[in-house]
Protein backbone atom coordinates (compact mmCIF):
# COMPACT_ATOMS: atom_id res chain seq x y z
CA UNK A 1 0.00 0.00 0.00
CA UNK A 2 1.74 3.48 -0.95
CA UNK A 3 0.15 6.66 1.05
CA UNK A 4 1.79 9.61 1.21
CA UNK A 5 0.11 10.36 4.72
CA UNK A 6 0.74 8.66 7.54
CA UNK A 7 -0.93 7.29 10.06
CA UNK A 8 0.93 9.15 12.84
CA UNK A 9 -0.33 12.42 10.94
CA UNK A 10 -3.52 11.58 11.94
CA UNK A 11 -2.52 10.46 15.57
CA UNK A 12 -1.49 14.16 15.87
CA UNK A 13 -5.02 15.42 15.25
CA UNK A 14 -6.32 16.71 18.56
CA UNK A 15 -9.49 18.47 19.41
CA UNK A 16 -10.30 22.47 19.62
CA UNK A 17 -12.80 24.67 20.90
CA UNK A 18 -13.92 26.22 17.65
CA UNK A 19 -14.77 30.17 17.97
CA UNK A 20 -16.55 30.56 14.85
CA UNK A 21 -18.56 27.70 16.04
CA UNK A 22 -19.83 28.53 19.17
CA UNK A 23 -16.70 26.73 20.75
CA UNK A 24 -17.55 22.88 19.67
CA UNK A 25 -15.01 20.74 17.80
CA UNK A 26 -16.20 21.68 13.99
CA UNK A 27 -13.47 20.14 11.96
CA UNK A 28 -11.00 23.08 11.00
CA UNK A 29 -10.12 22.13 7.36
CA UNK A 30 -13.75 22.48 6.76
CA UNK A 31 -14.47 25.83 8.50
CA UNK A 32 -11.46 27.68 7.38
CA UNK A 33 -12.94 30.67 9.55
CA UNK A 34 -10.32 31.09 11.83
CA UNK A 35 -6.43 31.16 12.32
CA UNK A 36 -6.55 28.02 14.75
CA UNK A 37 -7.66 26.32 11.70
CA UNK A 38 -4.73 27.20 9.79
CA UNK A 39 -4.44 24.98 6.61
CA UNK A 40 -1.15 23.23 5.31
CA UNK A 41 -1.13 22.17 1.82
CA UNK A 42 1.28 19.45 0.69
CA UNK A 43 0.99 18.13 -3.05
CA UNK A 44 1.90 14.75 -4.25
CA UNK A 45 0.99 12.77 -7.46
CA UNK A 46 -2.51 13.20 -8.02
CA UNK A 47 -3.04 13.97 -4.11
CA UNK A 48 -3.64 17.17 -1.87
CA UNK A 49 -3.58 17.05 1.87
CA UNK A 50 -4.99 19.69 3.56
CA UNK A 51 -3.87 19.27 7.30
CA UNK A 52 -5.19 21.36 10.01
CA UNK A 53 -5.10 20.97 13.99
CA UNK A 54 -8.27 18.30 13.92
CA UNK A 55 -8.86 17.40 10.66
CA UNK A 56 -7.11 16.58 7.45
CA UNK A 57 -8.78 16.61 3.97
CA UNK A 58 -7.45 14.21 1.50
CA UNK A 59 -8.03 15.03 -2.14
CA UNK A 60 -7.44 12.34 -4.52
CA UNK A 61 -7.29 13.19 -8.54
CA UNK A 62 -8.45 10.13 -10.42
CA UNK A 63 -7.84 9.69 -14.20
CA UNK A 64 -11.52 10.96 -15.44
CA UNK A 65 -11.07 10.14 -18.84
CA UNK A 66 -14.77 11.14 -20.08
CA UNK A 67 -17.96 12.65 -19.16
CA UNK A 68 -19.25 8.79 -18.23
CA UNK A 69 -16.47 8.24 -16.07
CA UNK A 70 -16.88 11.40 -14.21
CA UNK A 71 -20.72 10.51 -13.84
CA UNK A 72 -19.49 6.76 -12.26
CA UNK A 73 -17.09 8.58 -10.26
CA UNK A 74 -19.70 11.11 -8.84
CA UNK A 75 -22.14 8.34 -8.04
CA UNK A 76 -19.40 6.16 -6.29
CA UNK A 77 -18.30 8.24 -4.24
CA UNK A 78 -21.87 9.56 -3.25
CA UNK A 79 -23.06 5.87 -2.75
CA UNK A 80 -19.50 5.35 -0.81
CA UNK A 81 -20.57 8.37 1.53
CA UNK A 82 -23.38 6.71 2.44
CA UNK A 83 -21.21 3.68 3.86
CA UNK A 84 -18.10 5.15 5.10
CA UNK A 85 -18.01 8.16 7.09
CA UNK A 86 -14.90 9.43 5.75
CA UNK A 87 -15.77 9.81 2.40
CA UNK A 88 -17.11 13.43 1.68
CA UNK A 89 -20.12 13.76 -0.36
CA UNK A 90 -20.12 16.83 -1.68
CA UNK A 91 -17.62 18.24 -4.75
CA UNK A 92 -14.48 19.96 -4.09
CA UNK A 93 -12.37 21.76 -6.47
CA UNK A 94 -9.09 19.98 -5.56
CA UNK A 95 -10.01 16.48 -6.13
CA UNK A 96 -12.34 14.07 -7.83
CA UNK A 97 -13.24 12.29 -4.39
CA UNK A 98 -12.18 13.79 -1.13
CA UNK A 99 -11.71 11.72 2.13
CA UNK A 100 -11.47 13.77 5.67
CA UNK A 101 -10.70 12.22 8.86
CA UNK A 102 -11.38 14.35 11.93
CA UNK A 103 -9.94 14.05 15.63
CA UNK A 104 -12.29 11.66 16.47
CA UNK A 105 -12.01 9.09 13.70
CA UNK A 106 -8.14 9.43 14.32
CA UNK A 107 -8.31 7.98 17.98
CA UNK A 108 -9.71 4.93 16.71
CA UNK A 109 -7.00 3.02 15.20
CA UNK A 110 -9.07 0.28 13.08
CA UNK A 111 -10.73 2.74 11.86
CA UNK A 112 -7.43 4.39 10.31
CA UNK A 113 -5.77 1.17 9.11
CA UNK A 114 -9.00 1.05 6.76
CA UNK A 115 -8.85 4.97 5.59
CA UNK A 116 -4.90 4.06 4.99
CA UNK A 117 -6.33 1.41 2.69
CA UNK A 118 -9.01 3.37 0.81
CA UNK A 119 -6.47 5.95 -0.01
CA UNK A 120 -4.39 3.44 -1.53
CA UNK A 121 -7.40 1.23 -3.11
CA UNK A 122 -9.02 3.86 -4.54
CA UNK A 123 -6.06 5.45 -7.12
CA UNK A 124 -4.72 1.82 -7.84
CA UNK A 125 -8.42 0.22 -9.03
CA UNK A 126 -9.71 3.48 -9.98
CA UNK A 127 -9.56 2.65 -13.87
CA UNK A 128 -10.50 -0.84 -13.49
CA UNK A 129 -13.90 -0.08 -11.86
CA UNK A 130 -14.51 2.83 -14.93
CA UNK A 131 -14.14 -0.35 -17.15
CA UNK A 132 -16.49 -2.28 -15.16
CA UNK A 133 -18.89 0.39 -15.29
CA UNK A 134 -18.77 0.95 -19.08
CA UNK A 135 -18.86 -2.80 -19.55
CA UNK A 136 -22.30 -3.00 -17.85
CA UNK A 137 -23.34 -0.19 -19.44
CA UNK A 138 -22.62 -1.24 -23.15
CA UNK A 139 -24.10 -4.39 -22.22
CA UNK A 140 -27.36 -2.77 -20.90
CA UNK A 141 -27.39 -0.59 -24.43
CA UNK A 142 -27.11 -3.61 -26.55
CA UNK A 143 -29.74 -5.98 -25.00
CA UNK A 144 -31.99 -2.63 -24.84
CA UNK A 145 -31.64 -1.98 -28.37
CA UNK A 146 -32.17 -5.18 -29.21
CA UNK A 147 -35.27 -5.38 -27.30
CA UNK A 148 -36.88 -2.03 -28.95
CA UNK A 149 -35.67 -2.98 -32.09
CA UNK A 150 -37.43 -6.09 -31.81
CA UNK A 151 -40.08 -4.70 -30.83
CA UNK A 152 -40.14 -1.97 -33.36
CA UNK A 153 -39.89 -4.74 -35.96
CA UNK A 154 -43.11 -6.38 -35.23
CA UNK A 155 -45.28 -3.36 -35.38
CA UNK A 156 -47.51 -3.47 -38.70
Amino acid sequence: MTSYITLEEFRNLRPIECPSRGGINFPCAVCRECEIGAVTQTFETDMLIESTVNSVLVHLNLDVSDEFERYVLSRLKSELSRHISAVQKGDWAEGDITIMVDNVMAEDEAELRKVEWLLSYLPQNWKQMAISAKQAFGKWEAQTVKQIVFNYEKQT
